[in-house]
């Protein structure tokens, strides 16, 4: 199909293999399948549609197109229980891994674009004037040893960050630990995130809105002593996310100051 007018359509017409194809019997799939394969035509996606087609219905035709019965219903499957593929990175780009389809193009497999963060923040808690956060952060879909990650602190108006290290504590289950001293934060809201790297890709999410049970999503306020005290409060989102507010706080007057100020009044 190389029409771009169709794109929708195609959408429309694949978006039913999923939970509800599996409920068909056998003679109900073969006509879905074959009315499918006339929408699909003889050329099959075009470049167009492949773009604004994410990977798993892009995979969808390739089967429907050449007859892998089996291999659409265990791809189906597979995804309706909650088990993506596997996947790869090649040269900075991240293909699915589907043993079982054979002769699927990189472009059918590349999933670059739809891989994301799984995080979970586990413990967010002052220890002295540092916040000490810990949780798991790693690239989706992606198994792999050798993740770096790093907590970074964006400012909501300016735009600024300051990111944090995090220290692995679960090797391979993306576990960390990250401490954030607010003393370095100018006043403003500075909205968490967590970075994950790994094998060359480095993707972003903001951070809290998975947690673990047991944390509470309460308020925590301390005040940050320094040359310029200032006051700072953890905090979640109305969106469930994990921020820190900073404050100026009020200049400590000096003892002899005040008893003057009180004998002059």
């Amino acid at each position: 199909m190389t029409s771009d007018s169709t794109i929708s359509v195609l959408r429309d017409v694949l978006r039913v293999y999923d939970h509800r194809y599996l409920d068909l019997d056998r003679v109900q799939r073969d006509r879905l399948v074959e009315g499918t394969r006339h929408v699909l035509g003889e050329e099959g996606l075009s470049d167009a549609a492949r773009a604004a087609l994410p990977a798993s219905v892009r995979l969808r035709a390739f089967c429907i197109q050449n007859g892998l019965r089996d291999e659409l219903e265990r791809l189906i499957r597979d995804e309706a229980e909650g088990s993506p593929a596997g996947a790869v990175v090649v040269g900075g780009r991240i293909y699915a891994l589907y043993p079982y389809l054979r002769g699927v193009s990189r472009q059918d497999a590349d999933i670059t674009g739809e891989v994301g963060v799984d995080h979970r923040l586990d413990a967010a808690s002052w220890q002295g004037g540092r916040v000490r956060l810990r949780g798991a952060a790693v690239l989706q879909r992606v198994e792999t040893h050798r993740t770096a990650v790093e907590v970074v602190l964006r400012e909501r108006a300016s735009g600024r960050e300051h990111g944090f290290a995090a220290e692995h504590r679960e090797p391979g289950a993306g576990g960390f630990e990250s401490f954030v001293d607010p003393a370095v934060l100018a006043p403003g809201r500075w909205d968490a995130h967590v970075t994950v790297t790994a094998l060359g890709v480095t993707r972003e999410a903001r951070f809290g809105s998975v947690r673990a049970p047991r944390l509470k999503p309460v308020p925590q306020r301390r005040t940050i002593q320094g040359r310029e005290p200032r006051e700072a409060t953890l905090y979640f989102t109305k969106g469930g996310h994990l921020a820190l507010l900073v404050t100026a706080g009020a200049r400590r007057v000096p003892l002899h100051t005040r008893v003057l100020r009180r004998l002059l009044r």
